[in-house]
C-alpha cells in the first residue's frame, strides 16, 4: 500500500481496535452458528452418496468463520452511511478514490478480528488434528489456497459494493442486501450446507454462480478435493464474475454520482 493507504490503515487500526468488546461479541457470533450446523451434521446418519465424512465436516466448518471474516465486507453498511450524513461529499474531494477509504476500512475490520478468530482456529487443528483429513502443507497448495482467499474476498467486497451504489436512489439498502448478499448466499455460498454435498443439478448451478467463490471453494481448495480442471474451472468462473461486479459497480458509481446530492451536514 501506498504512504497514504498505509496512514489510513493505521487510523481505521485504532479505531477498531477502542472497541474491541464489540469485536469479541462478533467473533463469538460468527463461531456460533458453524458450531450449531458441526453439531447437527456430525449427529445425523449420513445419506447414500455424500461425499463428505465426519473428518470432512470437522474441516469444513471449522475453516468456516475464519473464511467469513477474510471476506467480509463492511461496505454495505458504511457507504449509505456516507450518503445519509453527506460524508461522501468530503471523501469525493480528497486526493484519493473515495471507494479507497471503505476499501480500507473492510481491510482493516478483517484484520482485527483474526487477532481472536486465527488463534481460535488454529487450537481447532491442535485439539482435532487426528480427527481431520491429511492436508497438502506445500507451497504450491498454500499459494493456490491464498488465491482462492483473495478471489473470495474481491467478489464479496465487489458484490457488496455494487449493493451498496444503489444507496444513490434507494435509501436503506440493507434488506435488499440482505435477501441478494446475504440469504441467497448462505444457502448457494456453503454456510449452510457444503457446496460439494447439493444435490448433482444444484451443485452445478451453484458452480457457475458467484456465492460458492466467497466460502466454500476456498475450503474445497484447501481439503485438496478438487481436481486441477475443476481448480481451474472455478477460478475462471471467480475471475468472471469479479470482472463483470467490477465493470457493473463502476457503470452504476458514474451513474450514482450524477444523480448525487448529499443532504447531510
Amino acid at each position: 500500500m501506498s504512504s497514504p493507504s498505509v496512514a489510513i490503515f493505521k487510523a481505521y487500526w485504532q479505531i477498531i481496535l477502542t472497541y474491541r468488546g464489540m469485536m469479541l461479541i462478533q467473533a463469538v457470533r460468527i463461531l456460533l452458528l458453524p458450531i450449531v450446523l458441526l453439531s447437527a451434521w456430525l449427529s445425523i446418519e449420513k445419506a447414500p452418496g455424500n461425499p463428505y465424512e465426519n473428518a470432512d465436516y470437522l474441516l469444513y466448518y471449522l475453516m468456516v468463520p475464519l473464511i467469513l471474516n477474510i471476506t467480509d465486507s463492511r461496505t454495505i453498511f458504511r457507504f449509505t452511511q456516507a450518503i445519509r450524513d453527506g460524508s461522501l461529499s468530503r471523501d469525493l474531494l480528497k486526493p484519493y478514490p473515495a471507494a479507497a477509504m471503505f476499501v480500507i476500512e473492510t481491510i482493516a475490520g478483517n484484520a482485527v478480528q483474526l487477532i481472536y478468530l486465527l488463534p481460535l482456529t488454529m487450537a481447532g487443528f491442535i485439539i482435532w488434528g487426528d480427527s481431520l483429513p491429511k492436508l497438502d502443507f506445500s507451497l504450491s497448495a498454500a499459494a493456490i489456497f491464498f488465491a482462492a482467499l483473495v478471489a473470495g474476498a474481491l467478489l464479496r467486497m465487489l458484490i457488496a459494493g455494487t449493493i451498496s451504489l444503489l444507496g444513490f436512489w434507494i435509501e436503506n439498502v440493507t434488506t435488499l442486501n440482505l435477501v441478494i448478499n446475504g440469504g441467497i448466499w448462505a444457502l448457494l455460498g456453503g454456510m449452510i450446507v457444503p457446496v460439494a454435498t447439493f444435490p448433482p443439478g444444484i451443485r452445478a448451478v451453484a458452480g457457475y454462480l458467484p456465492y460458492r467463490y466467497m466460502l466454500s471453494f476456498p475450503i474445497e481448495v484447501l481439503s485438496g478435493r478438487l481436481s486441477p480442471l475443476e481448480l481451474k474451472t472455478g477460478f475462471l468462473v471467480a475471475v468472471f464474475w469479479t470482472l463483470f461486479f467490477l465493470v457493473l459497480s463502476r457503470i452504476i458509481w458514474k451513474i450514482g454520482l450524477k444523480s448525487y446530492t448529499a443532504y447531510g451536514g
